[in-house]
């Protein structure tokens, strides 16, 4: 994978190439055809055309637009169209510059530039705004140059720099020695370049720079966290002794009064009602085992469902209750719905949570199996995790968990599916031998 400084020298070198060719194209018209405007010959017109659409379509070299398939399926229509006069450059460039624009957006999420605000507050802002695509990235830029400081511009001076001694870099050593020169200074800053040996040592063995960088900002944030997870962490010791000595205050109380309960729900009816028909259980009934964890388990829900033991309620009513109530977190991108073939027996029927949704977030996340889970990964991710990150004022880092498509890296998947949800049987059994034990 390219650093991102390597896309902006080959961007820049096939930009200009891609230029000079163009107005060579434009020259020559003038001189051999006498032409005013390109467009109105029909040998320098199609040649004008092909040269744009190759630095696209037949780029050799990996850039921003790589992977793009629905952008540059669209850019190849438009030239089409173009060759047949019927749209124009103007609406090509416009295009292209719209498709920027997004993919803007998707690196600035992919490079975690929210990570360099001021304040989780400020973190939360950046994170919403970058999801909402209501918001013109123009209004976007100065935001995230603001989050990055009084040294934005002395860091476009550095960018510069570095850009300069790459293009003479003849060997990895000799990158190697730009990376430490430009980021480390190790002439200048004698006692800050000892601080960052472990940096410098990763750099010259090889590390690219950019995994580099991610291991500098997460040893970061660890040091910063530090002292607010020792304070945290002491204020939950004390909870915990305060919450010990309640229990056992409680628990002697509850043997007491356990006679007087068991006593009185024998002689009363028991004053539930079924969801089915609504009407008072008067004595055994069934529940929801699916709300039972969410209730018993994760505390998602406030109560279980209960249904009365005749067979409309407790099975025809149990099913109507779950296919309403239990959907696939997946919605209309199920693979149930979305693929025929999809054999749904076996491990494939195996219903499960999302793990960080019912034990961080406390929401209710089902899918209907591991697989409809890891197709949808993506979109659940973005559409849940991150947003309730963000509401607790906090930064996602599972960089780690996931795995990028192979040429488009705005899509990735999870590296591992089975570490980000928990079985639904498996958890159930657990509530069902805690809840038999004597």
């Amino acid at each position: 994978m390219l650093e991102p400084w390597d896309e902006v020298l080959t961007q820049e070198k096939e930009r200009q190439s891609c230029a000079e060719d163009v107005t060579a194209i434009q020259v020559a018209c003038v001189a051999d055809h006498g032409k005013l405007h390109v467009a109105e010959c029909t040998e320098c017109w199609p040649r004008l055309l092909n040269r744009m659409r190759d630095r696209y379509l037949n780029s050799a070299t990996k850039e921003w637009f790589s992977g793009r398939r629905l952008f540059l399926q669209d850019l190849d229509t438009l030239f089409t169209q173009a060759h047949e006069y019927k749209t124009d450059l103007k609406t090509i460039e416009q295009r292209i510059s719209d498709e920027k624009r997004e993919w803007f957006r998707d690196k600035a999420k992919n490079l975690g530039f929210q990570s360099a605000a001021k304040s989780p507050a400020e973190a939360k802002a950046l994170q919403q705004k970058l999801n909402d695509r209501s918001i013109p990235v123009e209004e976007l830029v100065p935001e995230f140059r603001n989050a990055l400081g009084e040294d934005a511009s002395g860091n476009q001076n550095t960018l510069n720099d570095l850009l300069d001694r790459l293009k003479t870099a003849k060997s990895p050593q000799s990158r190697a020695e730009a990376y430490v020169d430009i980021f480390f200074q190790p002439g200048r800053e004698t006692a800050g370049a000892a601080k960052s040996q472990k940096y410098i040592d990763m750099v010259r063995n090889g590390t690219p720079i950019a995994d580099v960088i991610h291991v500098m900002l997460r040893d970061r944030q660890a040091s910063k966290g530090n002292q607010e997870q020792k304070e945290a962490l002491q204020k939950k010791l004390e909870e915990l002794r305060r919450a010990k000595a309640a229990h056992e205050v409680d628990k002697a109380k509850k043997a007491k009064l356990k006679q007087e309960v068991l006593s009185a729900a024998a002689v009363d009816d028991v004053s539930e009602v079924c969801l089915a028909c609504s009407q008072t259980i008067p004595g055994d009934y069934s529940s929801c085992s699916l709300c039972d964890v969410l209730t018993e388990t994760y505390s998602i829900r406030k109560e279980s469902t209960l249904f009365c033991p005749a067979e409309e309620c407790s099975v025809k009513g149990l099913e109507a209750h779950w296919a309403k109530a239990h959907l696939c977190a997946a919605g209309d991108h199920c693979i149930d719905l979305q693929k025929e073939d999809v054999d749904m027996d076996g491990d494939n029927r195996i219903t499960v949570l999302c793990r960080e949704c019912v034990e961080a977030f406390k929401v209710e996340s089902v899918f209907c199996s591991p697989q409809c889970y890891s197709d949808n990964f993506q979109r659940h991710r973005e559409g849940v995790h991150l947003s309730e990150w963000a509401k607790i004022g906090e930064i996602a880092d599972d960089d780690d968990d996931l795995e990028y498509l192979p040429g488009d890296e705005s899509k990735y998947r999870a590296r591992k599916i089975e570490k980000h949800f928990v079985v639904f049987d498996d958890v159930l059994a657990d509530l069902e031998k805690k809840t038999s034990a004597p």
